[in-house]
């Protein structure tokens, strides 16, 4: 297991350069800190229509840093019964959020974020940069 699981605003906030994101991702690239990524997250950052060949090489570049954090089972339970006690209007939003936070939750890791307030309704084991 890793010390944190990361989710897809770090890499849009590296991309964008934002300080913290970078400071992260450079303690990662150190080896200071080990992380983990969902294959969900990945599929999120790839599925945005504006990515060019830059962005997918620097964010290949960091995804060999990573260790992947596979969706399983038992945290596909999990994130079912927290998006079956969701409100219906709001379950499709959610779904990402619920996925990657079962991950963690299974796996004992901190999800890295910045957009923690989507996580909370969900597990409480993150850190904002």
């Amino acid at each position: 297991m890793a010390d944190i699981l990361v989710d897809s605003t770090l890499f849009e906030d590296f991309r964008s350069g934002d300080s913290g994101a970078r400071d992260v991702i450079d303690t990662i690239l150190d080896g200071e800190v080990t992380a983990a990524i969902s294959p969900l997250t990945v599929f999120h950052l790839w599925n945005e229509p504006d990515m060019e060949r830059r962005t997918e090489i620097t964010y290949s570049s960091i995804l060999s840093f990573l260790e992947e954090a596979p969706f399983t089972i038992a945290a596909s339970k999990q994130a079912g019964l927290w998006i079956a006690s969701a409100h219906a209007d709001e379950r499709g939003r959610l779904v990402y959020f619920a996925m990657v936070a079962a991950t963690a939750k299974e796996r004992g890791e901190v999800i890295c974020t910045r957009n923690s307030k989507q996580f909370e309704n969900f597990y409480d084991g993150f850190t904002a940069y």
